[in-house]
């Protein structure tokens, strides 16, 4: 089975990728969507994961079902940028994966700089994974979710833009702010969703219960 028809079997809805606040200015006006580090201009250069210890620099990482929220969480901790303090969640269609190579890793992709990282997207639901530390499943885990909530996927070059098919903020403030980005630009809407949980790693607890955590999708006057 192909990695698409994986997923889909499992329930994947979506893939996810963090980014800033301010890199939306760049990603939402242009076609070309979400870049690989590698391929960002120097003067917009926004990157994340200045290290990048897995060494795909022509890859985008992208998270199922829910971001990692760990890394975010440390992103945030590590941002001195005083003026763009927001982070928003990109959700993507899983259709990327046809058009785009790939690779996986069941963990983290940086974990022993890259060691882990495969091409078999069936690693990512073993139960247990093994990787510097070994991740087990609960009984009643979401099928959808990976073992490792920080496992990858690393879709080569870019995302275009259409296969952003939502954002998950956590607060109105800063979903109005990217709805008027939207209006600004004059392109496609995507739904935009406010749900703090997941951008924190509190998802984790809950999908191992099967439980999802809440994400309210925002309705603007003239949808109404």
């Amino acid at each position: 089975m192909s990695a698409f028809d994986v997923l889909k079997a499992r329930g994947v809805s979506r893939l996810c990728h963090f980014t800033k606040f301010q890199s939306l200015t760049h990603i939402i006006p242009s076609a070309d969507g979400i870049l690989a580090s590698g391929s960002i201009r120097s003067d917009t250069k926004n990157v994340i994961d200045t290290e990048r210890y897995d060494g795909e620099l022509d890859h985008v990482c992208c998270s199922i079902e829910y971001p990692n929220s760990w890394f975010l969480k440390d992103a945030i901790q590590k941002n001195t940028d005083v003026i763009f303090r927001d982070w928003v969640v990109l959700y993507i269609e899983l259709g990327i994966l046809r058009k785009r190579d790939t690779k996986f890793c069941p963990c983290n992709a940086s974990t022993g700089r890259g060691m882990y990282i495969t091409d078999d997207i069936n690693a990512l639901f073993e139960n247990p994974v093994r990787c510097k530390r070994v991740f087990h499943r609960s009984a009643n885990m979401l099928s959808c979710c990976p073992t490792d909530g920080q496992a990858e996927i690393l879709i080569k070059d870019n995302i275009p833009r259409d296969y952003i098919v939502g954002i998950t903020v956590g607060n109105e403030d800063v979903a109005r702010r990217i709805y008027a980005m939207f209006k600004t630009y004059g392109v496609k809407q995507v739904p935009i969703f406010i749900a703090p949980d997941v951008l924190t790693p509190s998802w984790s607890n809950m999908i191992k219960n099967g439980r999802r955590p809440i994400e309210t999708m925002c309705v603007w006057p003239e949808e109404e």
